[in-house]
């Protein structure tokens, strides 16, 4: 990481607790005291099927990654893919280039005002690792020097994971792998059972999840109770997992 900062600092700060296990939750944390950001959540492999949510501040940070994920479309979603910040300074006030994901967040994310949404790259030029979304709840317009300084902190982020324990940044918290593990077994389990593709079988996860306004970890959840009792005697849908 070339460039340093004060907020940068504070990130790497935070990163150097002992307490290695609770890295993704300080990150976040850390990040919403030392920008001016309400908000914050870390993803992994946004623009995959095998996409995975360390952590997210807040109740609609939560929604937030939890509407991109079931759409598979939004700010954060086209970071990871493209590379490029994504900025989204008023989100209420005009039409996104996300058509399907601006209408959701109009219903359901009433309280927040912007979105930004960072690749997770520690500048090297690799592919990035997935996304860090900041939110506010007014809308603003960040000047360029305020985008830099987001820059070098979610670099720093990225950094301090890449660093991290091996097995850190794949391991979520309880809460986490509800959203997002259990959904990718449901995926893997439907995939099994009807022989489509992986990816095909999550979206249409999604697609019922969209259709009928559900949230998309509780069509997961009784997607895998339904594999569960076909293969009563047989296994279950979560064998092979360690959950």
């Amino acid at each position: 990481m070339k460039e340093s900062s004060a907020a940068a600092e504070l990130v790497l700060a935070a990163a150097a607790e002992e307490d290695a296990r609770g890295l993704p939750e300080r990150l976040c944390e850390v990040l919403c005291t030392a920008l001016p950001v309400d908000g914050a959540t870390i993803s992994l492999l946004t623009d995959t099927p095998d996409r995975q949510l360390l952590h997210a501040c807040g109740e609609s940070a939560l929604r937030l990654e939890e509407i991109q994920f079931t759409l598979g479309e939004g700010p954060c979603v086209t970071a990871a893919a493209t590379g490029r910040v994504q900025i989204v300074s008023d989100l209420h006030g005009r039409l996104t280039q996300w058509p399907i994901f601006g209408a959701a967040a109009r219903q359901e994310l009433q309280q927040v005002g912007a979105v930004y949404a960072f690749p997770m790259t520690d500048g090297g030029g690799e592919p990035p690792l997935g996304s860090i979304d900041l939110l506010r709840y007014e809308p603003w317009e960040p000047d360029d020097e305020t985008v830099r300084e987001c820059v070098r902190a979610t670099r720093a982020a990225t950094v301090a994971l890449l660093t991290a324990p091996s097995a850190l940044p794949w391991n979520p918290t309880p809460m986490m792998d509800a959203h997002w593990g259990r959904t990718h077994r449901a995926a893997g389990g439907l995939s099994q059972e009807t022989g489509v593709p992986v990816a095909e079988a999550l979206a249409r996860l999604r697609a019922d999840a969209f259709v009928t306004g559900r949230p998309l970890p509780e069509i997961a959840e009784e997607t895998l109770a339904r594999l569960r009792g076909g293969r009563r005697g047989g296994g279950s849908a979560d064998d092979g997992h360690g959950r």
